[in-house]
């Protein structure tokens, strides 16, 4: 793991970005200098393929363009393959709801296409996964959802979804699936593809949540590298470790790596039915909330603060 950290910090302060900039965008990552651009396939060993990244596009849109349109939006997608930022983000423009997907995440040594759309997913959540939304520095709601929430929309409502008919089971048997999400799953749903649906959306989520932590430790070596300090990696996120965090008030910034996969273990485990959007003002339509008693499955309170 050390090794590719150290690998991949190079990417740091080697290559130049190119991403283009929007005002008011949403990223799926906190703000960060790696760059991986395309040629560099073999040296990061992993991620997916162009025709991978645009399946995912193409898959995403073509559920959500029409819903999107329903509420005055007229969505722009960007298939930035080329360009080596490791993120992706979304913003609007008068009624351009634009979502951006960069090349450079994509290829991610670690990336799957089920977290490449979970990803995409979750920039379409700041679109329309309603409460809670973003607070302006004015103390307005914002155009966006927020960031635990994009990330509790894209399990919840898009990739089931996008994956409610599939051959789950298939893509399952291919995975190393931890006792606890099986346990998890099996308690919230009774059939056997719902069950094998609820694991896929999970272990999806463990993906990018070590994304999340390995990027960060490779900002972090290069720091110890560069300025010779002292600093600590953050631990590995895991199903059995969930965050013991609980906020004063909702936290509408990146949450860390563990506290966002308890967000995609709650959003997989929720009963909910995907096709019930959530609420624009409230906590409880379409969720699952401990507001209404819920024992499982509502957003986690290392982001989020009850209504009670």
């Amino acid at each position: 793991m050390k090794k590719a950290i150290l690998s991949l910090s190079i990417l740091f302060i080697t290559i130049t970005s190119s991403a283009n900039a929007h005002q008011n965008h949403c990223d799926f990552l906190p703000v960060n200098s790696m760059k991986i651009p395309t040629g560099l396939e073999s040296f990061s060993s992993g991620g997916i393929d162009e025709v991978a990244f645009n399946r995912v596009i193409d898959k995403v849109s073509a559920l959500y363009a029409s819903v999107i349109k329903s509420k005055g939006g007229n969505l722009k997608l960007e298939r930035l393959w080329n360009d080596p930022t490791v993120n992706a983000s979304a913003s609007r423009d008068h009624h351009n709801w634009l979502i951006s997907m960069y090349g450079g995440l994509a290829r991610y040594p670690i990336m799957t296409e089920d977290g490449f759309t979970l990803v995409m997913c979750h920039e379409t959540g700041h679109q329309l996964g309603g409460f809670p939304e973003k607070i302006t520095p004015t103390g307005e709601k914002d155009w966006a959802a927020n960031e635990g929430q994009a990330d509790y929309f894209a399990m919840m409502k898009c990739f089931r979804g996008l994956y409610e008919n599939a051959d789950n089971a298939s893509v399952v048997a291919q995975l190393d699936v931890p006792a606890k999400v099986k346990a998890d799953c099996s308690r919230s749903f009774k059939s056997t593809n719902e069950i094998n649906l609820c694991v896929r959306e999970a272990m999806a989520g463990l993906v990018l949540a070590k994304t999340l932590t390995g990027i960060h430790n490779a900002q972090v070596m290069q720091e110890i590298t560069l300025k010779h300090v002292k600093l600590s990696l953050a631990p590995e996120p895991a199903f059995e470790t969930p965050s013991n965090a609980v906020v004063a008030v909702t936290y509408d910034g990146h949450p860390d790596a563990q506290c966002r996969l308890d967000t995609f273990l709650a959003g997989s485990i929720c009963g909910a039915s995907y096709t019930q959007e959530f609420g624009r003002n409230d906590p409880i339509t379409g969720a699952c909330a401990t507001e209404k008693g819920d024992r499982y499955g509502f957003r986690p309170t290392c982001w989020y603060k009850p209504r009670m």
